[in-house]
């Protein structure tokens, strides 16, 4: 079994997970003899044909699959089931649009288990039109404008930030490039490493082999990729409840504009720390722009929903496609005195000494080191060596207080966060978090964000 395959089929059982009504929710024997089955039918059905062939040329067979994915349903939630119109059939038969087979059947699921098919069909159609439209590109830029520090993550927002350039360039052809930019960070792809610069700190990363995103990026690509926008929007849109919608107005050019807003839910508590950080923790409503008639992408914006009201995150107007991109975009030029990221820590002589430390004791010994200005002992929890700005700027700090760990409820994120307070050299006071995770090597806790 190919990665596709293997993939294909990982999203299948997911859906059909996902998918059953709690009330008629299936016992695991039952889920495997369903999930046996639909891949059989699967295989009967399209087991010959070539990955590539588009949908229209399959559509006899596809109509037999629908019927026998449905009666499987049906025997075992044993519920009547009401045939509805499919929005991946239409918009994938429509744009033509290849499927895999197990993609295929839970196409059929996704659909067939969506709250408001009809509107979400709408939606997803036009979103499928657009990426259908990109689907020949050989290159994209877009410019748009993000609440955002500007040497944070790319994915990181703050609604209280003022907004920050951020840019991506993309060339598809004939070899697949990219470069990723804000004010204090850059990450570039140049078809054979992968490399990220932040100004601020001096600090480099780099990949030894090629990535289609990385380093928080992948939401930014999204805009320049809509088959895996489609994708993530149409899952979450089942998995978390999102809703999809469309409408139509009239530009400023005069030309009719197709509009397709998404209702997305992060399910984290309101007060979870790092609740409103990125998109994919925040609740948001997203309103995607395309030209009617091409199809093209033309702006994306995005809102941040809180109970106070909206607050526009991220504005994309700038969107340029298949322009020749200057080589050298895709070139970085790193100053000799670079600070290297170190990809692993090093086990020290008395190593077991730091590792049975507590969260606490492993930020106070961090800020004790900056008090004493003892840059070795501070980089025994850092990953990087300490630069000369974060020297002069925060050595000789004096530690106000250590509060409790504690964890976010994003489970995605592997680390933990400690408050502190700590009074520099200046005067100023400083509150905030450190972020630490555990190093698997050397179980030494490690600064991860927040603690400079």
């Amino acid at each position: 079994m190919n990665d596709r395959e293997h993939q294909d089929e990982e999203n299948l059982a997911r859906l059909i997970r996902a998918g059953f009504n709690e009330t008629a929710r299936p016992d695991a024997t039952m889920h495997q003899q369903t999930l046996r089955r639909l891949q059989e039918i699967c295989r009967t059905e399209y087991g010959s044909q070539p990955q590539e062939q588009s949908v229209s040329a399959k559509a006899p067979k596809a109509d037999s699959v629908s019927r026998r994915v449905r009666h499987e349903r049906n025997e075992y939630e044993r519920n009547t089931y009401q045939e509805r119109t499919t929005i991946m059939s239409k918009l994938f038969t429509r744009w033509g649009f290849g499927l895999s087979a197990a993609a295929a059947a839970a196409a059929i699921l996704v659909i067939a288990m969506l709250a408001s098919p009809h509107a979400q069909a709408a939606a997803a159609e036009v979103m499928a039109k657009g990426a259908k439209a990109l689907a020949k590109l050989t290159s994209v830029h877009l410019r748009g404008r993000l609440r955002t520090e500007p040497q944070d993550n790319f994915s990181m927002i703050s609604a209280a930030s003022d907004f920050q350039t951020i840019e991506l360039w993309k060339q598809f052809e004939p070899e697949l490039k990219w470069r990723a930019e804000k004010p204090a960070r850059v990450a570039v792809m140049d078809g054979n490493s992968t490399l990220l610069y932040i100004k601020s700190g001096n600090l480099a990363l780099k990949v030894p082999h090629p990535a289609p995103s990385a380093f928080d990026t992948g939401w930014l690509h999204l805009f320049a990729n809509l088959s895996a926008a489609i994708t993530n929007e149409l899952n979450n849109a089942l998995a978390k409840g999102w809703s999809m919608s469309l409408n139509r107005q009239t530009g400023a050019d005069g030309l009719t504009k197709a509009v397709v807003t998404i209702q997305t839910k992060a399910g984290l508590p309101f007060n979870d720390y790092l609740k409103d950080t990125s998109f994919d923790r925040s609740d948001t409503r997203r309103v995607y722009q395309f030209d009617d008639q091409t199809g093209l992408l033309e702006a994306v914006h995005i809102y941040l929903e809180a109970s106070t009201g909206e607050t526009l995150m991220f504005k994309l107007d700038q969107i340029e496609y298949n322009e020749p991109i200057d080589p050298s975009v895709f070139q970085l030029e790193l100053p000799t005195n670079v600070i290297w990221w170190q990809d692993e820590m090093p086990m020290l002589p008395d190593n077991q000494k730091y590792a049975a430390m507590t969260p606490e004791q492993a930020a106070q010994a961090y800020f004790d080191a900056f008090a004493r200005k003892d840059w070795a002992e501070a980089e025994k929890f850092r990953r990087s060596a300490v630069d000369e700005g974060t020297k002069q700027e925060v050595g000789g700090l004096q530690v106000i207080s250590i509060g409790q760990s504690f964890h976010s409820a994003d489970q995605n994120y592997p680390g933990l966060f400690v408050p502190y307070e700590i009074k520099l050299a200046n005067g100023e006071v400083l509150k905030h978090h450190i972020a630490l995770k555990k190093d698997a090597k050397t179980g030494r806790w490690w600064v991860d964000g927040g603690g400079f």
